[in-house]
């Protein structure tokens, strides 16, 4: 895959110290209309790093701009060292469509999965490619920012990529301990931005925080804790003054052989046992009732989904209608993840 050729500067290069928007090009659209990505940036008053914020990769996952947005509305240029750049919205086409893929009928239609991107690809790689051009490759570190979608799940983790060693590992996996979230995933983050900018050599994280549609009180819960995330990573980085110390006194780290998912795998209504915020990072023994699966048409019990091994559980799915596979539960096997302490590595 053609890696696209980066542009002679950044967006945000020479501006002054506040906040300012642009617009990155992408491609124009059969419709007549010009496609193009929003971008935000905060330079405050002293020179420091660049720290880029990337979401809505997936348009069904409306969560993360609305977060965002109370997250640039109270950063202010006097106390910033360096550049915040912010794309809230990096799959308007998806976004419209509520939908987690670019509409389009052909290749590979997840953005997640399609950077660096082509500049003469699909519409899903110019996407990428774009990306890539105007904030990836101009970044000092870099957050990836995703939730749960019209699926319904609950989410509250952050992830770095797995393939990356030395000392990129060892700052992406700071900066997740910064952001301050319960868990941390070793996730295999091939083709994504995250993955893209790991191979740049700069640290970069994933975070996967909050849902859709999960009312006002869930909703401020996960936005404060996104911001909160947020201010924590601006601290490790310097770029504001404060203390490093993550949140929650001990995190939970996992790879991908601790990862247990417990799916449905009969189309129905869910009935959800764990559908509240705090759920999120229990400690669930083996055969715990997760959920079970109703049929709509006879009314009657067709899946109960049991916890196979002892853990925590990282994500959950609120009630509702599930598809055969659809991703439901996921628990951190404790025998195959360890703490770390606040003080420790």
């Amino acid at each position: 895959m053609k890696t696209p050729e980066p542009s002679t500067a950044p967006l945000w290069s020479g501006s002054p110290a506040g906040r300012h928007f642009a617009e990155v090009p992408v491609t124009g659209l059969l419709s007549g209309q010009r496609l193009g990505l929003p971008l935000h940036w905060v330079r405050g008053l002293e020179d420091g790093p660049v720290l880029g914020v990337l979401a809505g990769i997936h348009g069904d996952e409306s969560f993360p701009p609305l977060a965002l947005k109370a997250f640039l509305d109270g950063l202010e240029p006097g106390r910033l060292r360096g550049v915040v750049v912010v794309m809230p919205v990096a799959n308007p086409l998806a976004l419209a469509a509520f939908s987690r893929f670019t509409p389009e009928h052909h290749g590979n239609p997840d953005l997640h999965t399609s950077f660096p991107g082509k500049l003469d690809g699909s519409l899903t790689q110019m996407l990428a490619a774009a990306i890539s051009r105007y904030l990836l490759q101009h970044v000092d570190a870099l957050l990836d920012i995703h939730s749960g979608g019209m699926g319904g799940r609950l989410q509250s983790r952050t992830d770095f990529d797995r393939a990356a060693t030395g000392a990129v590992r060892d700052e992406s996996l700071r900066l997740c301990r910064a952001f301050g979230l319960p868990f941390i995933h070793a996730n295999d983050l091939r083709g994504s931005a995250v993955g893209y900018v790991t191979s740049l050599g700069r640290p970069a994280i994933g975070v996967e925080v909050g849902g859709a549609y999960l009312g006002r009180s869930a909703t401020g819960t996960y936005t404060r804790r996104l911001v909160e995330g947020l201010e924590g990573v601006l601290r490790a980085l310097g770029m504001v003054a404060g203390g490093t110390e993550p949140p929650f006194p001990r995190q939970l780290l996992f790879g991908l052989e601790a990862r247990v998912e417990v799916n449905p795998t009969t189309g129905g209504l869910l009935i959800s046992s764990f559908e509240e915020p705090q759920d999120i990072g229990r400690r669930i023994e083996a055969g715990t009732l997760l959920g079970e699966v109703l049929d709509p048409r006879t009314l009657d019990v067709t899946q109960r989904l049991l916890a196979p091994v002892d853990g925590y559980l990282f994500f959950s799915r609120y009630s509702g209608a599930v598809e055969a596979g659809s991703k439901g539960f996921a628990i951190a096997d404790e025998a195959n993840a360890r703490w770390l302490e606040a003080s420790g590595p």
